[in-house]
């Protein structure tokens, strides 16, 4: 099992790492020393009368109401309390744990002023994979989810443990920890800033690049088994249009088939193909575009400090307390809303594909891949699925951040509404693998009609690879495990892979 060590510069893959793949979390000594310096600060602020939101002040509306020492406490405790409001199903186990390494990183920049065994708490949950119950409903940003993960560092919410669902206090009492008392500033730390939105949209982002070499592949193994042309994919037309993403689409594709005996025996076979096919570079290359810009986004805030206020050492003991608001989730939840918007554009060309494929009447293959007309329907319900799952996603590209509301008697009259975006990609692009998996599924039926000619070396790794669980369709079959099985290949990466043993590094 692998290692993230908080204290430099994190990336979309430790997200992903942690999250989904468990690996474990540690802190440098430049992590705890930074954490260490910034909470003395926050522990002098406290000792004073001046007036620091969250620190010596209630939170929202109630900024200009003093909160006395002795009672501070007890209002950190309350804010987790009150803010634990999202309602509904909860969210999956590795987006919660996206948000915790997430509000780790985030909180251990030197700027929140939360105390070392807070942070150790929620990292001793994580290495031991307590996942708090997050209901999946009702942010406008940020807030409630960090809320029901916060819950649980005191004892009170539920959490999962082992498969099991047990009371925060439980779940903590099987790690041998107790419920933390909270200081100041801390309740308004867990809570404040974008590490729902940015723990989420890591793993979206993460399966958007995924997707986006897969279906150069995909596109490429239609195209093989369509008689299809590379006249399209020359560079000398890419290079007249030159966005560096369309470029490496094109180079992806002639690698892909270079050594291709059925696109050379066609060679010429028409003058152009259909636009699901010869528009493959340009469609793919500018989804790629938004993913690359999403990717520096993603990394800029995974490497930022988002609470409010924000501490500083001004070089005096004191410190100063900024008020702000880089707890707004915009750069991150208009990255969201981009990337459904540009992976729903991937698998709309992708669902175009897989009905040419199936289509007899443009085809040039039997109907439905079918081998055995008559009682068999073949590949035609796939394709149903398909284009029922775009449905979806068109629905759920449809822009979260262009949203607003008021909150908080009108303290807050501007909301980035950046977790509905996060929400709305993630479980869009998690679609996005079906659609890609069915166009597989489907070119890869239709590879086996051709026994005389050989398919490229690539192309027949990648059938190989997806052969291990699905079998050539004689007759009709439940589809549904054979799908499911391309679908986690594609989540994996392990299309990808097969691919790039053959040609090398696919380019983005």
């Amino acid at each position: 099992m692998g290692i993230v060590v908080l204290g430099e510069n994190i990336k979309i893959d430790d997200v992903v790492n942690v999250a989904r793949y468990g690996y474990k979390v540690e802190f440098s000594k430049e992590y705890i020393d930074r954490v260490l310096k910034c909470r003395k600060l926050v522990e002098k602020f406290s000792d004073k009368e001046k007036a620091i939101y969250g620190v010596t002040t209630g939170l929202g509306d109630n900024c200009n109401k003093y909160i006395p020492i002795k009672e501070r406490e007890i209002i950190q405790r309350n804010n987790i309390l009150s803010h634990a409001t999202s309602l509904g199903e909860p969210i999956d186990d590795e987006c919660v744990r996206a948000i915790m390494f997430v509000m780790l990183q985030h909180m251990g920049q030197g700027f929140s002023g939360i105390r070392l065994e807070t942070l150790e708490q929620m990292k001793t949950l994580l290495n031991n994979n307590i996942t708090p119950i997050v209901p999946k409903h009702g942010s406008v940003g940020y807030l409630s989810l960090e809320a029901h993960i916060s819950l649980v560092l005191i004892g009170e919410g539920k959490a999962k443990y082992k498969g099991e669902i047990v009371s925060g206090k439980d779940a903590l009492n099987k790690v041998g920890l107790k419920p933390i008392v909270l200081s100041t500033k801390e309740g308004l730390t867990l809570l404040s800033g974008t590490s729902s939105v940015t723990g989420i949209t890591s793993l979206s982002l993460y399966d958007a690049i995924v997707l986006a070499k897969t279906s150069d592949i995909s596109a490429a193994m239609s195209l093989e088994v369509l008689k299809g042309t590379l006249m399209a994919m020359d560079d000398r037309l890419m290079q007249v249009r030159p966005h560096k993403n369309q470029i490496n689409t094109g180079y992806n594709i002639r690698e892909i088939l270079k050594d291709s005996e059925i696109i050379k025996e066609y060679e010429g076979h028409r003058v152009q193909d259909a636009l699901s096919i010869r528009c493959i570079p340009q469609l793919h290359g500018a989804c790629k575009k938004i993913i690359q810009d999403a990717t520096i986004t993603l990394n800029t805030e995974l490497n930022s400090s988002v609470d409010n206020p924000q501490i500083f050492d001004d070089g005096s003991d004191e410190g100063i307390a900024i008020m702000g608001c880089n707890a707004d989730g915009s750069y991150v939840g208009i990255a969201a809303d981009t990337l459904a918007i540009a992976v729903t554009n991937l698998m709309k060309m992708s669902e175009r594909r897989t009905d040419r494929m199936l289509n007899r009447h443009v085809s040039e293959l039997p109907a439905f891949l079918n081998k055995n007309p008559g009682l068999n329907n073949g590949l035609m319900i796939p394709q149903y699925t398909s284009a029922g799952i775009l449905g979806e996603m068109r629905v759920l590209s449809h822009p979260a951040t262009i949203d607003n509301v008021v909150t908080c008697a009108n303290q807050e009259d501007y909301v980035s509404m950046g977790y509905n975006a996060a929400l709305k990609s993630y479980e869009c692009i998690s679609l996005a693998k079906y659609i890609v998996a069915i166009e597989l599924l489907c070119s890869t039926q239709a590879q086996g009609f051709y026994e005389k000619l050989s398919p490229s070396k690539a192309t027949k790794k990648v059938c190989n690879v997806i052969r291990k669980g699905v079998d050539f369709i004689e007759n009709d079959c439940n589809m549904y495990e054979p799908i499911e099985y391309i679908a986690d290949l594609i989540k994996h990466n392990k299309i990808v892979d097969e691919a790039e043993e053959v040609i090398g590094k696919l380019k983005f």
